[in-house]
């Protein structure tokens, strides 16, 4: 009895590698964002170098939008406007990966994104900015008491 377990015990874990050797034969090569989308940055040279902006863009994004929302402080060289003017061309869809430099990236990662839900996917040549007059003043107020020296640090309702 104990010899039949032995034989069994090595037969198991043979026929589980055997099925996963078929499993992956079936996968296919993954394909990175198309070239196009990569080069077609506008600019010069990126305001860091590449392999940063591939590991740390987010921790830039969300640093420079605290610094925007907390303090009232943009720095124009990571502003998220400023990437998609240099890398996403004015005919390019979010909802087409394969024409769109942010979406194709993110697609390939397997990263969910949600950016475009509230910022424009769009160059700003491309597309106006979407403001309401509300807004609009609110911003006015803002600055014109920062101007005073008054720091405020208030959310800026939308109507």
């Amino acid at each position: 009895m104990r010899r039949g377990f032995a034989q069994f015990g090595l037969v198991l874990p043979a026929l589980l590698l055997a099925g996963l050797a078929l499993t992956l034969t079936g996968c296919g090569k993954v394909e990175p964002p198309a070239p196009h989308l990569v080069l077609e940055a506008r600019g010069d040279q990126c305001v860091e170098p590449t392999d940063v902006i591939r590991r740390d863009h987010m921790k830039i994004l969300m640093h420079e939008r605290d610094e925007a929302k907390i303090y009232g402080r943009r720095n124009p060289d990571h502003s998220f406007v400023g990437c998609v003017d240099c890398h996403v061309s004015p005919t390019a869809s979010r909802d087409d990966p394969a024409t769109h430099f942010c979406m194709a990236c993110h697609q390939f990662n397997a990263v969910r994104m949600d950016c475009f839900q509230c910022h424009t996917d769009q160059p700003s040549d491309a597309a106006p900015p979407k403001r309401s007059a509300g807004l609009e003043e609110s911003i006015e107020r803002h600055l014109a008491l920062q101007a005073d020296g008054i720091e405020t640090v208030q959310e800026i309702s939308t109507p």
